[in-house]
């Protein structure tokens, strides 16, 4: 078995971009705690990151080819969507939901015409409301904090593509959004995310305990 996980900064999360060997140099997120379960019990699979941080849909499409076409797998697990939201509020510079969907949709056209047995998966991207002055009384509270209702509306149509084009390709798709919002409720948002973006050590065992789960059936 050979899986692939192809992202922005949650799946890159400092993984080793000169490292090219299955196994190794995966990063310290969910994609790591994944492959130390699942290489534990199969000594012969072989997991890969290729995760970069920063990556909106339309860097991701622009490597497509070197980064996932060329990479022989079994099993495609994608994440994104929080950049080319937070580029679009912040700099004006992200995808609009239906350019998304069009360079997303193009991008999974590809690898079932490429790769027609392989199994797809794909990770609802999610934001948790985070209040910077729970970290620090004095660094304000932040943009995702401040401005929720356009955050949360923005990320959900994302979401809301993903699941869309998970269902037309036959492809798992793992929700997230509403369980970290209610854990970080619970909880409080810092245990469960750095920064409203990025989650915490917690917020990544969570998505490979999750992402382990829904795809049983598959592994």
């Amino acid at each position: 078995m050979k899986i692939l996980f192809q992202g922005d900064s949650v799946t890159d999360c400092g993984r080793d971009r000169a490292e090219k060997t299955p196994n190794k140099g995966l990063g310290s997120g969910y994609v790591n705690l994944i492959a130390a379960r699942l290489l534990c019990d199969n000594p012969t699979w072989e997991i890969t990151n290729r995760g970069i941080g920063g990556n909106r849909i339309g860097d991701m499409y622009a490597r497509w080819i070197e980064d996932t076409l060329n990479i022989d797998f079994d099993i495609l697990s994608v994440m994104n969507g929080i950049n080319d939201v937070g580029f679009s509020l912040r700099m004006g510079m992200g995808a609009t939901a239906e350019e998304y969907e069009f360079m997303y949709e193009h991008m999974l056209s590809q690898v079932k015409e490429k790769k027609p047995e392989s199994k797809l998966v794909m990770l609802e991207p999610f934001i948790v409301k985070f209040d910077f002055k729970t970290v620090n009384p004095d660094g304000g509270s932040g943009d995702i904090f401040e401005k929720w209702d356009i955050w949360e509306k923005n990320m959900r149509e994302r979401g809301m593509v993903s699941k869309k084009l998970a269902k037309k390709f036959g492809a798992v798709f793992v929700p997230l959004f509403d369980d970290f919002n209610a854990f970080a409720e619970k909880d409080g948002a810092k245990y469960w995310s750095l920064d409203g973006i990025h989650p915490s050590l917690a917020g990544h065992e969570y998505i490979a305990r999750k992402w382990l789960d829904y795809c049983s059936d598959i592994l």
